[in-house]
């Protein structure tokens, strides 16, 4: 009888340890996939930020240029605010398709 206990007794410290090594193994893909996504998040913030600095100072700088070529300052900013006022008119026009576009970019970096 000793045989068999000492049997059971092996598998099941065996099927503990696969157990205890299968929780490990799921904790540190969830933890890879995680350390991912937030990596992917922080430098989509970052991209957004450099983004919207560019926009405004390039925006300031097409003003005064313009500014030079109209002899004009209001004409200046006026043209660059029309020019972002269009833009915005056209980001509102198509939000629901640039939202499905952004949502399923999303999900495809998601399910990755």
């Amino acid at each position: 009888m000793s045989e068999s206990e000492d049997f059971f007794g092996n598998a099941k410290k065996e099927l503990e340890d696969y157990i205890a090594n299968r929780i490990l193994l799921a904790k540190m893909q969830v933890t890879q996939q995680v350390s991912h996504k937030m990596a992917s998040v922080v430098v989509l913030m970052l991209v957004a930020i450099i983004f919207a600095f560019v926009l405004v100072f390039g925006g300031i700088m097409a003003a005064y240029y313009l500014t030079d070529l109209t002899g004009s300052l209001v004409k200046g900013f006026g043209y660059v605010a029309a020019f972002f006022l269009g833009l915005l008119l056209i980001v509102v026009l198509f939000r629901k398709k640039l939202a499905a576009a952004v949502v399923n970019a999303l999900i495809k970096n998601l399910f990755k």
